[in-house]
């Protein structure tokens, strides 16, 4: 609870599929009035049930904070991966939050289902009762599936209570997809032997039979009925529209709504699902829900239109400028990965339209010395890289344990957040939550894009930082005296060059210091040479902290060192420092380090020969030499 708000957690995926679209209208309709937020923890992406390896997208359940949460419900058949689910239920379980499966079935868990035998069984009873049908054959799934073996066994025993003997020849399997449906069809009409109707266990395998039988000349439904299971939305787009089985989500909200208000207030527990027993005060756990038959034209039933416009606006709205949008997404995750810092990275996001989300984004991700896609985990917590519509164009640091300025805001406009996990190369590299102040499908079918714009986006610019800070590391190696760390002679004479053709240069004050170790001998003959590299680097590190910013310090050869610097200076004072720090590191050190410097100073001109301001330095400094 935060608040006075009660916090419900809805674990699914695709929002913008318009059935989970209009569950959560419904869900929350009924939840907002009894003072509940919910909280929608959402994939973007189909997992599969028998995925080992999960996605790094599955990071976005690890968000739930279970200290704020009241309930969960789990849509165990989007999510579709056993194991992500059982890792959620486990969290849940072990902070003492009620969990809610809906179309799914876990042991110490209130489950919501749909009864989908008496579905089934009631499309076999109206095409043989209603229909009169005497010669039915059934589309099966996949042989050995618990489904489709279900949806078999009703078949035969409505058949065979309707005086109709069964033989293996009434089943084919079109394993509940598109192109073995069509093959079985296929061999059905090669036998000759056309059936009055076709019981198809699922929509996909009917709609597919419909158009077999219609290439080849077998009208529907006036040679052959077929009837679907399943009651998905290209049902009513078919030709002709097809009779089917709702077995859809948004069936179940207005009951989930019920039952996560009943497991808050702890009128149930879902304790005794597992031994499908009653909890104390006589309520199930399981909830079974019956599917409803919808009468079509594929049957011969007059063709059903209450949900034909409904269907047809959720496909406008869903593509709606949809080829627009991924265009204009590629170009600024393309900018986010050309950026050369954060800023610029803000100033590309700043240009899509984003008032309804919250950003958050791993530190690591945004520190170029290190590959964040090598490290086991990533370290120093999460920052905020934009809030709502407050743009500050800086990044700022964000406690997870904390519920942000923006979604307390959030919490008041009665609406779901929704929240999602940024992924790329298989890495979650922080997520992302959506509040919209309405249901507009428009809205939530452009969160998946947003996703993973700001994924491809963030990762690309991710890469190229860590690309670009590997290249500027190998061209310091190869410009920098490993030793002293100053430039080697090869590099200074490209940066002197680079000097040279630069016009505004010309007539400049140019200062040339020549530095030389004192006793490089004595200390490499008593104190060894690790000493005497020792005093080098001293000297070097001495010259270069004396003089400004902008001057070029070169490693002759030896123990020699030459400042070159193009701007006016105070040579004395620059000297009498290095003295200074040299005796400071002759403390660090433990043995006498000093340096003999000489100065020269002219004009610069492209033609300044390098080689003559040289040796005049180094002329000043052999006369300081002489004399120490």
């Amino acid at each position: 609870m935060i608040g006075y708000k009660r916090i419900v957690a809805l674990c699914t995926s695709r929002v913008f599929e318009p059935q989970v679209h209009s569950y959560i209208e419904i869900l929350n309709e009924t939840l907002r009035k009894h003072d509940c937020s919910l909280w929608i923890y959402a994939i973007n992406a189909d997992l599969y049930w028998n995925d080992v390896a999960d996605t790094s997208e599955t990071a976005v359940f690890d968000l739930i904070r279970w200290e704020w949460t009241d309930a969960v419900i789990l849509m165990d058949e989007k999510i579709k991966s056993r194991n992500v689910s059982l890792k959620i239920i486990d969290n849940a379980r072990k902070n003492g939050v009620p969990v809610i499966v809906v179309d799914g079935s876990y042991e110490h868990t209130v489950t919501i289902a749909f009864d989908y035998a008496k579905g089934f069984e009631n499309v076999v009873r109206h095409v043989i009762e209603e229909h009169n049908v005497k010669r039915p054959h059934f589309m099966a799934g996949i042989k050995g599936n618990q489904f489709s073996d279900e949806r078999l066994e009703v078949f035969k025993k409505v058949i065979a209570g309707h005086g109709i003997a069964f033989d293996d020849s009434m089943v084919s399997y079109g394993e509940f997809w598109s192109k073995p449906a069509r093959e079985a069809t296929e061999k059905l009409i090669a036998k000759g032997d056309i059936p009055e109707a076709v019981i198809c266990a699922n929509d996909i395998m009917a709609i597919n039979v419909c158009d077999v039988l219609k290439n080849a000349g077998i009208r529907v439904p006036e040679d052959v009925i077929v009837t679907g299971f399943d009651g998905y939305y290209e049902a009513y787009l078919n030709k002709p529209a097809l009779t089917t089985v709702s077995c859809t989500t948004p069936e179940f909200a207005g009951i989930t709504a019920e039952t996560v208000l009943k497991c808050i207030d702890g009128e149930m527990s879902g304790k005794s699902a597992a031994g499908g027993t009653e909890s104390p005060d006589g309520t199930e756990d399981r909830i079974m829900v019956l599917p409803g038959l919808i009468r079509n034209e594929s049957c011969g039933c007059p063709v059903c239109t209450d949900k034909g416009s409904e269907v047809l606006k959720s496909f406008n709205t869903v593509f709606y400028r949809y080829q627009d949008d991924i265009r204009y997404q590629h170009s600024i995750a393309a900018a986010m990965q050309a950026s050369k810092d954060v800023k610029e990275l803000l100033d590309a996001l700043r240009h899509y339209y984003m008032p309804h989300a919250e950003c958050f984004v791993f530190r690591d991700c945004l520190e170029p010395e290190g590959d964040f896609f090598i490290k086991e985990k990533p370290e120093g917590g999460y920052c905020l890289l934009f809030d709502w519509d407050r743009w500050s164009g800086r990044v700022m640091p964000y406690d997870l344990s904390q519920v942000s300025d923006g979604m307390i805001e959030q919490l008041s406009n009665g609406y779901p957040i929704v929240f999602n996990s940024f992924d790329y190369m298989n890495r979650n590299l922080g997520f992302i939550c959506y509040s919209f102040p309405n249901y507009d499908l428009t809205d939530y079918s452009k969160t998946t894009g947003i996703s993973n714009m700001i994924s491809v986006g963030l990762g690309g610019y991710i890469n190229m930082r860590y690309q670009q800070f590997l290249l500027e590391k190998v061209e310091r190696m190869y410009q920098l005296d490993a030793l002293t760390g100053l430039y080697n002679r090869l590099a200074f004479l490209e940066a002197y060059e680079k000097l040279r053709m630069v016009p505004e240069n010309n007539g400049k004050r140019l200062t040339v210091i020549m530095a030389d170790l004192d006793r490089l001998k004595k200390i490499n003959d008593t104190l060894g040479h690790e000493a005497g590299d020792k005093a080098i680097a001293a000297v070097a590190a001495s010259l270069k902290q004396a003089c400004p910013e902008s001057a070029l310090c070169v490693r002759l050869g030896g123990d020699e060192m030459v400042a070159f610097i193009l701007e006016e200076c105070d040579y004395d004072a620059i000297i009498e420092k290095v003295g200074e720090y040299c005796e400071e590191k002759s403390c660090e050190h433990g043995f006498r380090i000093s340096a003999s410097c000489g100065a020269y100073a002219t004009t610069f001109t492209p033609d300044t020969k390098l080689e003559e301001v040289i040796r005049h330095a180094d002329t000043q400094m052999y006369m300081v030499k002489r004399g120490n």
